[in-house]
């Protein structure tokens, strides 16, 4: 079992439910505004200035609806997307 920590919640890696909560709770926090973009680490010998960047709400949205899927698929629920494809012929 290989965990991570996102939010502040431990998540199991292998549980593609558990990371599709995790993650889409990063998303509310970004789309409401509260996205960390600069902090700073002082101590007795320095100071250091990191600046964070985060992933694009794209890549968020595809890995949410890629992790979806999985956890319809783990519990047995059929997909609810399906994307067609169409061929014109001359």
């Amino acid at each position: 079992m290989v965990t991570v920590n996102i939010n502040g919640a431990i998540v199991d890696m292998e549980d593609p439910c558990a990371l599709w909560q995790a993650l889409y709770a990063v998303k509310l926090k970004r789309l409401s505004g509260e996205q960390v973009q600069e902090t700073e680490i002082r101590s007795p010998v320095g100071q250091r200035r990191l600046q964070v960047a985060s992933s694009s709400m794209e890549d968020l949205d595809a890995e949410l609806n890629r992790l979806q899927n999985e956890c319809a698929k783990k519990n047995g629920k059929p997909r609810t997307r399906f994307a067609k494809g169409i061929r014109w012929g001359c």
